[in-house]
């Protein structure tokens, strides 16, 4: 396992949207330079004008998986080709509706990460704790008390 320094000295980076109701269950979110519509499928009421706010967090899960992959291969000098994620939550609605005392966020998550690359199984196993790690949303979720499944699929690059 390689070994780093500790650096004891905080780097915080902020990050900001804001949000603008745009009537129905629709809102229309600016992040930097980027729009982002959230809404609900007609089921629930929306007009399916954009995700929901779940497949949001699931999505921002898979872009930031990648990222730290990307992130920590290059820093172990590993060869990785394609990265390619899956993630699927279930949620007891019941806790959204107020219908009974229960969590409204994910009662499990199954996570999906295929990757090629050369690494040997040591050098894998390394990537994988490093990422488990350092991923700012896996940790969020877990923290949270989430049930996550991950199944990491390789192949040859």
């Amino acid at each position: 396992m390689t070994t780093t320094s500790i650096d004891t000295q905080p780097q915080l980076a902020s990050f900001d949207v804001s949000g603008v109701w745009q009537g129905g269950l629709n809102t229309r979110v600016e992040a930097r330079q980027f729009t982002l519509v959230v809404d609900e499928p007609p089921a629930i009421g929306g007009a399916d004008e954009g995700a929901n706010p779940i497949e949001y967090v699931l999505a921002s899960l898979s872009g930031c998986l990648t990222v730290v992959v990307r992130t920590v291969a290059a820093e172990l000098s590993l060869e990785v080709g394609a990265v390619e994620t899956k993630a699927s939550g279930t949620l007891d609605l019941r806790g959204f509706l107020g219908t009974a005392d229960v969590s409204p966020h994910f009662q499990h998550l199954d996570l999906g990460i295929t990757l090629s690359t050369t690494a040997t199984p040591e050098q894998l196993a390394e990537l994988q704790t490093l990422v488990a790690a350092r991923c700012p949303l896996l940790n969020l979720i877990k923290d949270a008390g989430v049930d996550v499944r991950e199944t990491w699929d390789v192949r040859d690059a």
